[in-house]
């Protein structure tokens, strides 16, 4: 693998949902690469506590911890208009940040799985596109899930009146996909690269809202089972340093490689409608629609010994 220079120049912001598990793993690796990261935290106090321990066990200086809650418009729009009245630029977004529990819905009033998984970091990427414009080979790292592929979306219903815990989760991550897509078609020419990740089964935080038998099963077994935060991060930091998948924009990855998504992910049509949903829901001005294609020109490199699915980001 061939990489992009991380250094102190480059500014990262990652959205988290309880400063541990991913999002604490993500930030550790690209810290100790001597990137300037902004963990953008809901719980300040355990974001500025998770911050203080990178400073420390990395000796990077240049990692930050600001206030950020996802199911507020008015509070993304307070963190935007706070980074971007300090920093000029934006080299990479990490998407991060997820809300799985019970039925409830964001401040402004929509169900709060979709608006804090899928709505607020639509809100947010696009308020901070100006800054990423700015940046030659910008990226937008959207974390996804392969539990997209039982998801529908009825925006007939996007208050889902049957609410059920696992298909709003599913559904949140499906919107993602679609904004993955839509986003790289639009922005292309401004040489913003968006990518999908879906980082495996990861033994994180929430775990334990997931319900029933099958959440007390997984709650017991996770830890043996699953990839541990620090193995789960690797595809993530791969897409916000490796240089061969630059031309791979608006594409899916697992295990530092290429994944197909379900057809039904790839309905360019749906991916349009939900954009044009986002910005109403969000307030913003309409947009005209898109007919660009995105194409890949090749795919991601293959170790030698074929174990990229295996491999740690050195």
């Amino acid at each position: 693998m061939t990489g992009v220079d991380v250094n102190k120049a480059m500014e990262i912001i990652q959205s988290c949902s309880a400063n541990t598990g991913l999002g604490k793993a993500t930030a550790m690796e690209l810290a100790k690469r001597g990137a300037k990261v902004i963990l953008a935290c809901r719980d300040r106090k355990k974001g500025d506590a998770v911050a203080r321990q990178i400073r420390i066990k990395t000796t990077n200086e240049e990692i930050y911890s600001y206030h950020l809650d996802l199911s507020s418009l008015v509070a993304i729009k307070e963190f935007v208009n706070d980074f971007t009245s300090r920093e000029p630029f934006l080299h990479i977004l990490i998407n991060n940040a997820a809300y799985m529990g019970p039925k409830a819905t964001t401040e402004d009033g929509y169900e709060r799985t979709f608006g804090v998984n899928y709505l607020g970091h639509f809100y947010l990427t696009y308020l901070l596109q100006d800054r990423l414009k700015r940046c030659a080979s910008s990226r937008v790292i959207n974390v996804i899930s392969d539990s997209y592929t039982k998801a529908t979306l009825d925006f007939e219903d996007l208050a889902m009146t049957k609410y059920d815990i696992y298909k709003a989760y599913a559904r949140s991550k499906l919107a993602l996909i679609f904004f993955t897509g839509e986003a790289a078609r639009r922005w292309m020419s401004s040489h913003v690269l968006l990518y999908g990740v879906h980082p495996g089964m990861v033994c994180t935080d929430l775990l334990r809202n997931w319900p029933g038998l099958m959440g007390n099963i997984l709650r017991t077994t996770g830890r043996i089972l699953f990839k541990s935060p620090e193995d789960g991060c690797q595809t993530i930091v791969y897409c916000a340093v490796a240089n061969e998948i630059k031309a791979q924009t608006g594409k899916y990855l697992e295990n530092c490689q290429l994944i197909k998504v379900k057809k039904a992910a790839l309905d360019k049509d749906m991916a349009q409608k939900l954009w044009e949903l986002s910005l109403h829901l969000c307030k913003l001005p309409a947009e005209p629609k898109t007919d660009i294609e995105v194409k890949s020109i090749g795919k991601p490199e293959v170790a030698a010994d074929g174990k990229d699915e295996d491999r740690k980001l050195k």
